[in-house]
């Protein structure tokens, strides 16, 4: 297992200003780590405090372990700053953290973004309430008391961030190139090394097919953690539905459902058109791709230089729009053609693939640029 820098994360027991003589209690969470073993030190100012520290525990090649510490009254906050400094000497770090005593609970809490996974295509989402959202209607009672120079104490905000599933649908390479509907499920938040993430398809529980992820650490303190599901493509096509259920024992269960658009419409329309040549001949040449006429909007788009995948860097394509008048989508594609390598004249063709479509769709043309020769597009 390769070495593993720690994360360091600061707790505090109140998100208030304390009053006089209630101690409030400190520590500093380490995680992610490998090798075990770390050094922590608490100061007051340049006075080291005692702390207590927490045996380390492993999961998944990682440790994890916690120190604490009681601070002095209140009285006593403005002898300095508390610092946690963490050293982890296989991975050659040393972090801080320090503790400021608050004005207010917004100002020792800071909101921060929290990881989500990206894809491209549809992407299923279910959130649970934050546990800070509150009605923001206020009495007359207490709008007059704070005119009257009487404030509200702010409340006390969550110390843990809700739990966020998202469910990504059967990428289309998948399902046109491995015969199979491949389902992610993600779950990001704060302490999950109890969630669960569970699968159904139509209801029952897949008897295999399914990959865990490990749990992963970001640098905004959130984690996140998924599972994959692997079906066979004609299950999807069949229109079988699939549940992905995550279960937390601090947290409601919460559930999302992948089903396949039944009124789903392959593309109608492909062409493969010259929109320039450049001269001299060694120069550019533009081809353009238009798909028009299918739902949902999720599809796969590429381009061909003699049967081999054209790079990336060559082209763009645009995201599938709406159709105007219609609930149909189009969407085009520009492949830039350099000047020949060869004295052989290239065949670029267009594919595309729909998740309703039974065969590939593609367009192709041959382009000897060293002539200009047009041959039109062949479908």
């Amino acid at each position: 297992v390769s070495t593993k820098a720690p994360d360091v994360f600061l707790i505090t027991s109140a998100c208030e200003l304390p009053k006089d003589n209630s101690p409030v209690v400190l520590a500093c969470l380490i995680t992610g780590y490998n090798p075990k073993s770390v050094t922590v030190t608490w100061h007051l100012g340049t006075q080291i405090q005692d702390q207590i520290m927490f045996p380390e525990t492993e999961r998944q090649g990682s440790y994890t372990t916690s120190s604490q510490l009681a601070t002095p009254p209140l009285s006593q906050r403005h002898q300095g700053e508390y610092k946690c400094s963490v050293k982890h000497i296989p991975s050659n770090t040393n972090k801080e953290k320090t503790f400021r005593w608050p004005e207010s609970p917004k100002a020792q809490y800071p909101s921060g973004p929290t990881a989500q996974p990206q894809a491209e295509g549809g992407l299923s989402k279910a959130t649970r309430t934050p546990a800070t959202t509150r009605n923001t209607g206020r009495k007359k009672e207490e709008e007059e008391k704070e005119q009257e120079g009487e404030t509200k104490t702010p409340e006390c905000p969550s110390h843990t961030q809700p739990l966020g599933l998202y469910l990504l649908p059967p990428a289309l390479q998948d399902l046109w190139f491995r015969d199979k509907a491949t389902f992610t499920c993600f779950v990001v938040g704060s302490d999950l090394q109890d969630a669960h993430l569970s699968w159904e398809v139509a209801g029952k529980v897949p008897k295999g097919g399914m990959e865990e992820g490990p749990l992963e650490q970001h640098s905004n303190g959130s984690q996140s953690q998924h599972s994959r599901l692997a079906l066979p493509r004609s299950l999807w096509n069949a229109g079988t539905s699939v549940t992905c259920t995550l279960n937390h024992p601090s947290f409601p269960s919460q559930k999302l459902m992948a089903l396949r658009e039944p009124a789903a419409q392959a593309p109608v329309r492909l062409s493969l058109n010259l929109l320039a040549s450049s001269d001299p001949p060694e120069a550019t040449s533009w081809l353009l791709c238009e798909v028009s006429g299918f739902s949902p909007p999720n599809i796969l788009l590429m381009w061909l230089e003699d049967q081999r995948e054209v790079n990336t860097s060559w082209f763009a394509t645009t995201h599938p729009t709406p159709q105007p008048g219609s609930t149909m989508f189009w969407a085009w594609s520009v492949l830039r053609v350099p000047g020949p390598t060869s004295p052989h004249p290239a065949t670029y063709t267009c594919v595309v693939s729909h998740e309703d479509s039974r065969t590939l769709l593609n367009a192709s043309r041959s382009l000897d640029v060293s002539y200009l020769t047009d041959r039109g597009p062949v479908k």
